[in-house]
């Protein structure tokens, strides 16, 4: 990636939202896979069922929170900003809280895993072996969690990613307040994207969560929660590919380390077409009445 790239704002959290899902795919979903094969942890220890709980509860939650940061973010870098122009303002509006939204689950995940005792049993035939009991044994706890873990973040995604939709479309009917859609197209089509993909496959767990927790039956869609909890994978896999397709520079170089994929296009020559006109005059009628 070029170093322009790099440097801009609204890559930052996008950046660190790919580097969260690499981890992931890496060690946690390498571990399940391993799981769902055999039916065991990859390694039946202490150490890495609490490491596998830690990183699966870090890195799907601190994803989450860097999608609903992004959504806020945008609205900043579109409609205000002016309130990222100086360094101070930076580090307070723009790198603290993507270091927040990766520390928040940080320290309430390791202080549940490795601080506070833990009296849950170790089952290596599960899934992070058991060990994510460790949060939901206490209701208070496990309620804390599920608000703000889990709830929280998906209905601030759905908020502001709406909001930015009307707020691009209000400005650009407005004749004195128009703003330069051109130069800010590229932002917000790369978070519309990374929203719609999480709204997707994230969400509809977490409101089908809430709506039972408000007295919908348990026996409606039963399947289809208990599948849905594996979506949030399907989302930090396709995020990268989300990524590079709202961006034009990276097509631009998959074009061109991949020429295949270009698009063929026919070269246009100019066609000589000759046309043949019917003689005129007295030389024509005598050559008609001879034939």
């Amino acid at each position: 990636m070029d170093r322009a790239l790099r440097k801009a704002l609204n890559n930052h959290v996008i950046i660190a939202i790919v580097f969260v899902g690499f981890i992931l795919q890496f060690i946690d979903v390498t571990a399940l896979t391993y799981y769902f094969r055999t039916g065991t942890a990859l390694v039946s220890t202490r150490a890495f069922c609490s490491a596998w709980a830690s990183i699966h509860a870090i890195g799907v939650v601190g994803t989450v929170n860097l999608v609903a940061w992004a959504s806020i973010e945008r609205h900043i870098l579109i409609f205000h900003s002016n309130l990222v122009r100086t360094k101070t303002k930076r580090f307070f509006l723009h790198y603290l809280p993507l270091i927040i939204c990766m520390m928040c689950p940080g320290v309430f995940f390791i202080t549940m895993f490795f601080i506070v005792p833990c009296s849950i049993t170790m089952d290596y035939n599960k899934s992070d072996c058991n060990y994510y009991a460790c949060v939901t044994v206490n209701p208070s706890v496990a309620l804390y969690d599920g608000v703000m873990n889990y709830m929280v973040p998906p209905f601030i995604i759905v908020i502001f990613s709406v909001a930015l939709i009307i707020r691009v479309l209000a400005s650009k009917c407005r004749t004195r307040q128009r703003i330069q859609w051109r130069n800010y197209r590229k932002m917000a089509t790369q978070l519309l994207s990374i929203s719609f993909l999480y709204m997707s496959l994230y969400c509809p767990s977490i409101f089908l969560y809430v709506a039972y927790k408000a007295g919908l039956p348990q026996n409606i869609a039963t399947s289809y929660y208990s599948d849905s909890s594996y979506f949030d994978y399907y989302a930090i896999l396709l995020t990268p590919m989300v990524c590079a397709l709202s961006m034009p520079e990276l097509r631009t170089k998959f074009q061109i380390c991949f020429p295949f994929c270009r698009r063929r296009c026919g070269t246009v020559r100019p066609e000589t077409i000759m046309l043949t006109r019917p003689e005129a005059g007295p030389a024509a009628a005598i050559a008609a009445i001879a034939k």
